[in-house]
């Protein structure tokens, strides 16, 4: 299975959690970053094709603009969570999540699948913001607590902006594009310090082959 690909213009990452793919709504798409939150048609786009892909989120729709700006809003703050766990500072971390929190209600059911149990967080009401809202919470509740906060990590690319689950331990990048722009970026810098003088960029790093993340 393909770690991340593009699908109508969305990143698309199958082994992430909901709440990291929520994150990944903002990505560098090797020119530079896409914001898909931008407009609510952009945003229903977004929902639909992971809706598709990955079966989240549950129920996609159309946001009006004041959902879309909480829906911005909360992704800065889901970063923060995020970003706090990752720098060691749990009780901000904490500050930070009980924020992601207390934007929704959430109760949990139990739902009979064909041969396991499944867990179904939903809300008081059927709002489908608010059943968004509720997924996202429920996901970066178990992604920044316990084994899988070990497992977090940023990616170290150039220009980046995403999360991801460390698979192994010697991964460092998000996907085997960035891993490619991390190692032509290392070669420049290289090249840059042996042959001070040239002080040029190489097309290979300008261009960045390979483009988007994931393909």
């Amino acid at each position: 299975m393909r770690t991340q690909y593009i699908e109508n213009g969305v990143l698309v990452r199958p082994l992430e959690p909901p709440s990291t793919n929520f994150l990944s709504s903002r990505y560098y798409d090797g020119r530079g970053i896409t914001d898909l939150f931008d407009s609510p048609d952009r945003a229903h786009a977004w929902m639909q094709t992971l809706n598709e892909e990955i079966s989240f989120p549950r129920s996609p729709f159309t946001p009006t603009e004041d959902q879309l700006a909480q829906l911005r809003q909360l992704r800065d703050t889901l970063g923060s969570v995020y970003r706090d766990t990752l720098d060691g500072d749990p009780a901000q971390a904490a500050a930070h999540l009980r924020t992601v929190l207390d934007r929704t209600r959430i109760t949990p059911g139990i739902v009979v699948g064909d041969d396991r149990l499944h867990v179904r967080w939903t809300t008081d009401s059927h709002d489908p913001f608010e059943e968004l809202v509720a997924e996202i919470a429920v996901s970066a509740i178990t992604a920044v607590t316990g084994h899988a906060a070990t497992l977090l990590c940023k990616c170290e690319a150039p220009r980046c902006v995403l999360y991801f689950t460390r698979l192994n331990a010697r991964q460092h990048w998000c996907s085997d594009v960035c891993g490619n722009r991390a190692r032509v970026a290392r070669a420049a810098r290289t090249r840059r310090k042996s042959h001070p003088a040239e002080g040029s960029q190489p097309k290979s790093e300008a261009h960045n082959p390979g483009g988007r993340p994931g393909l």
